[in-house]
């Protein structure tokens, strides 16, 4: 049995994977989102299905600040965990440090002042560049801005800038998949980098780093399931 299990990072909702978790269910993959809440859903999440098979696949999809909302035991259990575009300290120990960080103080304020929505189109907007929004995002997103949590939206953005001196615990025998986008206009460099090598320090098994050249923050047009079918394929012909 193969299963999925996502966490969207901040400012989205489930919506995000929509056009990718098509692919997975056509090819028997048995997909489940966990929905944060931001645009006053319910709050959902995810439990792995029990069962007896033998080597199966209990896979971890999070996206950006997803990694640090996911739940504790989700990770515990994953047989592989696909990082997108994800860190363990948001902000980088480079000199824009500084910067970012007013950055995100900026829309901080605008969440306390009642100014999140247009805020928040503008972060949508870069973080898709340099591609469209995905139209099926787009919909629900634009949609659901009528009635943002702005609370929760607060809280989790200043998850942002919380310096954290260890890798949040799972599996260190995991097999651990790092997607990264080249043009991300959201996540510095540095802390990508960072990440990856407190990963390589940390984890058994070396993590499978995949750099794509035209996508942003948030992925859209391309085909997501053959990038980790074919991932998988190379791990298991070795």
């Amino acid at each position: 049995m193969k299963q999925i299990i996502t966490q969207h990072g901040w400012g989205l909702d489930q919506s995000f994977w929509d056009i990718y978790k098509i692919e997975f269910q056509k090819n028997q993959w048995h997909w489940q989102d966990n929905e944060r809440g931001y645009f006053s859903k319910n709050i959902k999440q995810a439990k792995w299905i029990k069962n007896n098979f033998n080597n199966q696949i209990k896979m971890v999809l999070c996206h950006s600040l997803g990694f640090h909302l996911i739940q504790r035991n989700l990770l515990d259990e994953a047989s592989h965990i696909v990082f997108i575009n994800s860190f363990n300290n948001f902000l980088p120990s480079s000199k824009k440090r500084n910067l970012i960080y007013r950055s995100l103080k900026k829309m901080e304020k605008k969440i306390m002042t009642f100014e999140s929505e247009n805020m928040l189109k503008e972060f949508i907007r870069r973080s898709f560049l340099p591609n469209d929004i995905n139209i099926n995002f787009q919909k629900m997103f634009y949609k659901d801005l009528e009635a943002l949590n702005n609370n929760l939206l607060l809280n989790d953005l200043k998850k942002l800038y919380d310096y954290k001196n260890s890798l949040r615990p799972f599996e260190k025998n995991c097999n651990v998949i790092v997607i990264n986008s080249k043009k991300d206009l959201i996540l510095d460099k540095d802390s990508s980098k960072n990440f990856i090598e407190l990963l390589n320090k940390t984890l058994t098994k070396k993590p499978t780093v995949i750099e794509l050249s035209n996508q942003g923050h948030c992925l859209t047009n391309l085909n997501f399931y053959q990038i980790i079918k074919k991932t998988l394929d190379n791990k298991d012909a070795k």
